[in-house]
This record gives C-alpha cells, structure tokens and sequence, in this order.
C-alpha cells in the first residue's frame, strides 16, 4: 500500500528524516506535545486546560534565550497558535491573546461564554433552502458540468488526477447548500441513471432540526468523532461509504456531495478526508458503480492534502487500488449570489419610510432595502425578520471576540469597505473560513496561491461600519463578550499604514490614493449618519452637507450652506467601494440600471484599472416633482504632490467628455486632490447648483491635517522603504541639479529625518553643481586672458 494509506492506517504523518539536533529538540517537546494531543473530557476541566497554558508558556521560556524572545516573534505566534488550535479542536471555545503575549509575556485567554459559544452559528445549515428556486442558471450550469466530467475518472483521468472528487470552496453564507441542494435535484430530473445523496458532515450529535424525520434536506449525516483514526476506524469509515453506495442499487452512477465537509479536517492531517479519497480510488465499488465526490467548506485544507510518496505493495493492509494520479482536481469556488434575493424577494418590503404591513409600526429603513442586496443568506434572514438577532454574532466571525483587535482583523474589517488588497494563500485562507472574504480564485501550482475579494455586501460593511464610528455601542457587548465601542477613524487610517507598510497586503500600483479617498468620503458620510440616526439605520446623506465635511475635513467646523442644489433631496448613499471590472461605458450603466441598484445597495465602485477619466464612481439620487431619478458622480483621484490649475481643469474636462460621449446630461464630475504639500489650499465650491439637465464639476482638497488621517494614508510606503530609499533611487537625476523636493513626494510630516534629507541631499547637489560651475568659467576665464 502506499504511504497515504499507512498514515490513513495508523494516524500519523510520514515526515523526511531530520538531523541530530532537530531529533533532540523533538524529544525535548514530545512531552509538552502530548499534552496538547489529548481531547478534554468536557469543558468542567477548563481551569486544566488553563493550567496547560501556564505549563507551556513556561517550557517555551525556559528553552528560548532573551535575544531568540526579542527577535523570533514568528516563533512565539506559530506556538502560541498551535495552542489555540488545540482548543478549537476541542471545541472549548478559548482565545489567545497573542499581542498581550509579545507585549508582556504573560498569556492571556480569552474565554467566550456559554450563551455565546451556543449561538455562533448564524443561521442552521437548511435556513430557507426550499424557500424559492434559484433565479440563474450559470452556477449551477458549470457546477454539475464539472460533477459529470468526474465520471471519466477511471478511463481517462486515473493516470493524472487521484481521486473522482473536487473541493467546492466559499465563505459561510454564499450559498454552498443551495448549490448542492439544486444540483442534486437537477442531476437527478436530467439523468435517471445518476443517484446523487447529500450528506451533512458534524463533529458530534447533528442538530434535531437535521433530522430526516423532521423534513431534512439532507439524506444521510456523517459524525466524524465515530471513526477513530487507525484500522478500525478506517475499516468503519469505509463500511460507511459501502452502506451509502447501496441504497440504490439500480443506478450505474453514485454522486455523493458532502457539506461542512470542513469537519473531514478537524483532525491535524486530515484524515477522515484522506480516508474517502483512498476509498474512491478502489475499483471494487458494491454493483460496479461509478462513484464521485464534491466536499463543500469553508476551508482550502480540501484542496491542499496531495498524494504522498509509495511504499511496498506488501506491507500489512495493502489493497489494491487505482495508482499513479497526483493532482487533484481544480476546486469550484465561482458562487455568483451576491444579491440575488433582491430580484427574487427584494419586492416583499416595499418603499423605504412606509410601514411593513398594517398591523405594525415598523418603518421600512434604507438598512432593511440595503440587505437585500448582498450575502443570500443574510438576505432570506431579513425577509424571515431573524437578521437583527443574527448581527452579534456575524460582527464576531469578521472581528473576533474581545477589545483588542489584531492587526489581521483590522484587515478584515477595513477590506469589507475599502477593497485594499490581496494577501498571502495562509491568511486568505483564514480570512475565506473564519470570516467572509469570497474566494475568487485558487491554484494548486506550487506554491499554492489564493485570491480573495470582498464582495458588496450590505450587512458586512454596516457592521464594519459601526466599529469605526468613534464612541458607537451598538455593538459594546455581544451575548455577555465585551466588544467595546468604536474606534475613532485616525486609528482606523494608521492601522491600515501599518498593514501597507508591514507588507500584510499588497495593493495594486496606484491604488493606496484611491483607497485612502473612498476611506475620506467614506468617514466623512460616516459622521453624518451618526447623526442622523442613533441606529444608523438611515444610510443616505445630503449631498450639500456630505461635500461640506469633505471641504472642511471634520464634521464639527464644517459649513452646512457651503453647497447649494436645485434639489433638497439630492443625496449619495454608499458604505462600502467595491472593485468592478465591467467595461461598461456611463451610458450602458445607467441605462442597466445599476446606477439604482448601487445607489440601494448602500456602494460605489472603482473603477477598472485602465480607465483614463475617472477612479470611482457613486450613484446619486435626485427627485424632481417627486418622483426619483438616478445619475452617476464620477470621482478622479490624484495623489500628487502639487496640481496646477491647468491640470485641474484638464482633469475637469476629461470627466464632463465623459459625459458628453454617453449623452448623460445629468450628474457631477469631483476633482478629489489629496496629499499636496500646500496644506493651505481650498476646496473649490460647485460650478452651479446640482440639478437634472446639468453637470456640474466640483474640487475636494482634503487638508493635511484632515481628522481622520486620510492624507498620512495616501502618503504611506507600500514597499517596505520609505523615502530615504526613493531618494538615493534618485540620485543620478539629481545629481544633474533636478530638485528633489519637486520630484519626490514627502511621505512624512515637514521637519522629520525624511525632510531633512532630502532637502539636504537636493541642497548638497546643488552646490557641488554651483561650486563645479564657478571652477569651469574662472578656467575658461583663465584661457581667454
């Protein structure tokens, strides 16, 4: 048998042989290892597992030198993070603090309640799947097309891939068993030779509404925890695949699609996962039939275990099987559901400010419109009324329990808004499992690579919301764990500098200023709903009042009559900026439709990369005679050092040509400056008031001392130098007498070390050039006598 089935048989992992002082630090930590190896009993024992904490802090000290705890701080978070996985494995519901543990050095825990730990789930695994049909055909389309391409497996595909399986990966929420529930029903109306079961994947006693006798969707459930890892759960887990294969003995093909499959990788190497794959490789299946396997979850664990190195056909156990395959195939992760269930159920809640039926008093708010329009199952929760008990527990998957946030869920929560970049495979992959980042692509190539996006979601981006509005406790306790309240926005601009400048995401070329002006226009809308409405659930602004903060660059000091429209009611409703890659032109985008649909949804969007007038564009809602109409504001960014008049109104221009080209006569055209050296400089007001019929331009320079550190943001170093590095990159220009101060942006406050250099180095130059020129003509003046 091979060596796959060896660890499959007795658990363990074949690891290449090590050298002598790498197998005395393993006997040195097999002990401490041990301990964190064996499950609890139940969770009375929780001061033991503290305890086990305490030993391991301890071992770890006593065996790292002071300078190895000053400069291994990978060290310290790899270890501490295996304990963590201990406890997630146990299910007692622990956290380590690890930025307490590099600061002090003392371990710090911090423990969900009980009420908390019961409700993690957002919603039961068959919230609303009979509900209504899916309203597209492309998913569902491809996905079946690649679950019957499995079925050539053995004639074909045995020789290169190594199982008849592939992972469907996406975040929680996406729509996963939707996917899986349609498809089985479609699969089995198409062809009545294909017997497809779906299976419901626990660690533990499933829930009673899982039931098949409470109308479950699901055929079969698989509890993981009743096959022990060795021979005999192996030989169980298989019997347990044969029983399923048997109940339908007619059909000459078997699809067997697994959801939460994540729970096949609880174990550290994936062994109950490994365990199926090695028994579809099998020839002998009950009646000859032909089966193959999808494993829905959250987690690129599934597509990540390969085949491992051939050991004796004659060792203890072996069977005969299909060899020789040793890729897998591709994952499916193209779920496009994002705001699906406004155009099936959108309809169902009416106009915004009336009630939701006679016999109550709810208002429909812009909040209740907005969910519509993002994740499908936060959708379905609003229309069931459940969402608004769901919200605590959806902020603690994307933030994590506890004040203190770490620098990654700082991430997670400033993506949500601003789309800020991609990271590396490890972190995509958390952010895609415990959080709601959307897989948008994966390769199994070495090295292995994930991209991720976050898509427009409402709900998301409220939440993210709410923790960046300074002092807002709408969310201080969530089921008895203490959130705190939100974090005023310059702490929000300087985390997200450090996570540039850390290299934890790498932007696009360009694309920081674009991200630190949707950071400004966002915040400063963010002042304005605070005030509006204590539940934010009002999410619209006044254009004039939103155009006036921006100006003045705080809320406070801002002049409310500084812009004036035809129209009262104008106004811009986004939380979030999503990146869009249509190339639509302005006409075939309000023409569409999309501009209302945005406008709803609560986003604007980036523009695509190479798109010459504009970089983001907001959907703007105006009435007249009150009836509302929609059109587009189109946003250049330019994070320069100085802008001249001239090129302000050539940026100007090329929008309004924009415009004219589309033959849309109505809308804005914002010229947003950030960053300048002249701090001193004004916005500039309106051409004209706002009003149908017209397009109007408008200048925003945001002040350097903005406050919410917008500018500090746009002007952040994004490759891990900062400008003593551009500086001497630019020497040779310089030395010719170029004057740097002109040609390089200064990325940090007048008067720091940065300045001072660069000015000096321009200076220095300067004079070699003065001092070389007086030597050359008092020689020509010597010839010439």
């Amino acid at each position: 048998m091979t060596s796959d089935n060896k660890t499959i048989a007795d658990g363990s992992k074949k690891r290449p042989a090590s050298g002598a002082s790498d197998n005395k630090n393993n006997n040195q930590s097999s002990l401490k290892q041990s301990k964190l190896s064996r499950p609890p009993a139940d969770d009375k024992r929780l001061g033991n597992y503290i305890e086990t904490i305490k030993d391991e802090k301890e071992w770890f000290h006593e065996r790292v030198t002071d300078v190895e705890k000053e400069s291994s701080k990978y060290m310290k978070i790899k270890f501490l993070r295996r304990i963590e996985d201990f406890f997630k494995a146990t299910q007692s519901h622990l956290k380590v603090d690890l930025a307490h543990f590099l600061k002090t050095g003392e371990t710090k825990l911090i423990v969900a309640s009980t009420a908390a730990t019961a409700s993690q789930r957002v919603a039961s695994i068959e919230f609303d799947i009979n509900a209504s049909k899916m309203v597209y055909k492309r998913d569902l389309t491809a996905f079946v097309d690649a679950v019957k391409s499995l079925f050539d497996w053995k004639e074909k595909g045995s020789k290169v891939y190594m199982a008849p399986c592939f992972p469907l990966l996406q975040s929680s929420g996406a729509g996963k068993t939707k996917l899986l529930h349609e498809s089985r029903c479609s699969m089995a109306k198409d062809d009545p030779d294909v017997h497809v079961i779906l299976i419901l994947c626990t660690n533990g006693k499933p829930p009673p509404e899982m039931s098949s006798q409470n109308g479950s969707i699901f055929s079969e459930t698989l509890d993981v925890s009743q096959f022990q890892v060795g021979e005999e759960g192996q030989k169980k887990l298989w019997e347990k695949m044969v029983t399923l294969v048997k109940t339908e003995k007619k059909k000459k093909k078997v699809v067997l699609l697994f959801d939460e499959a994540q729970h096949l990788t609880s174990n550290s190497d994936g062994w109950h996962f490994r365990c199926i794959r090695w028994w579809l490789r099998l020839p002998d299946k009950p009646n000859g039939v032909n089966v193959v396997c999808v494993f829905a979850g959250t987690t690129t664990k599934l597509a990540k275990y390969y085949a491992e190195q051939k050991q004796s056909a004659s060792s203890r156990g072996a069977s005969v099987e299909y060899l020789g395959g040793k890729k897998l195939y591709p994952p499916f992760c193209q779920l496009t559901t994002t705001g699906l269930v406004s155009r099936s159920d959108g309809s169902k809640f009416g106009t915004v400010g009336v009630r939701t039926s006679d016999n109550d008093n709810n208002i429909v708010t812009e909040f209740d419109v907005a969910t519509q329009y993002g994740r499908p199952l936060f959708g379905r929760l609003q229309l069931n009324g459940k969402l608004k008990d769901a919200l605590g527990n959806i902020l603690l998957r994307m933030r994590g329990a506890g004040q203190e946030l770490s620098l990654q869920k700082y991430y997670s929560l400033l993506a949500t808004r601003l789309q800020m970049g991609q990271v590396s495979f490890d972190f995509a992959s958390e952010l895609v499992a415990s959080g709601y980042a959307h897989l948008t692509h994966y390769s199994q190539e070495q090295p292995a690579v994930a991209e991720i996006a976050f898509l427009p979601d409402p709900v998301c981006a409220w939440l993210a919301m709410t923790q960046m509005i300074e002092d807002c406790n709408l969310y201080e306790n969530v089921d008895g764990i203490s959130m705190g309240c939100g974090k005023p926005p310059s702490v929000w601009s300087e985390k997200a500098i450090k996570i540039y400048s850390s290299a934890l995401c790498r932007p696009e070329k360009g694309d920081v200023g674009e991200v630190a002006a949707a950071f400004y226009m966002l915040t400063c809308g963010d002042e304005l709903r605070s005030k509006q409405s204590e539940e934010l659930t009002q999410l619209s602004v006044p254009l004039e009042d939103w155009i006036a903060v921006m100006e003045k660059g705080k809320y406070k000091t801002a002049l409310k009559t500084a812009v004036k429209t035809a129209e009262p009611k104008a106004s811009v409703n986004f939380i979030q900026v999503c990146r869009n890659y249509l190339r639509y032109n302005l006409k075939e985008i309000q023409d569409s439709g999309l501009l209302k649909h945005w406008y709803l949804a609560g986003r604007a969007s980036y523009a695509y990369a190479s798109c010459h007038a504009y970089d983001i564009l907001v959907p703007l809602q105006y009435t007249v005679n009150g009836a509302l109409h929609y059109c587009p504001m189109l946003v250049s960014v330019k994070n320069r050092v100085a802008y001249s008049p001239k090129q302000r109104q050539a940026a100007i221009e090329a929008m309004e040509k924009v415009f004219t080209v589309a033959n849309i006569e109505t809308g804005v055209c914002m010229l947003f400056l950030i960053g300048l050296d002249k701090a001193s400089e004004e916005s500039s007001s309106m051409s004209g008031p706002f009003g149908q019929g017209k397009v109007v331009s408008t200048t925003i320079v945001v002040p350097t001392a903005d406050g919410y550190g917008a500018t500090n943001l746009a002007l952040c170093s994004t490759c891990g130098g900062g400008e003593e590095s551009e500086v001497m990159a630019s020497h040779a220009d310089l030395a010719l007498g170029a004057q740097g101060n002109l040609l390089l942006r200064t990325k940090k406050k007048k008067g720091d070390v940065s300045e001072q250099l660069l000015t000096g180095i321009s200076q220095g130059y300067q004079e070699a050039y003065d001092r070389n020129r007086e030597t050359t003509m008092a020689a020509k003046a010597d010839n010439t006598t």
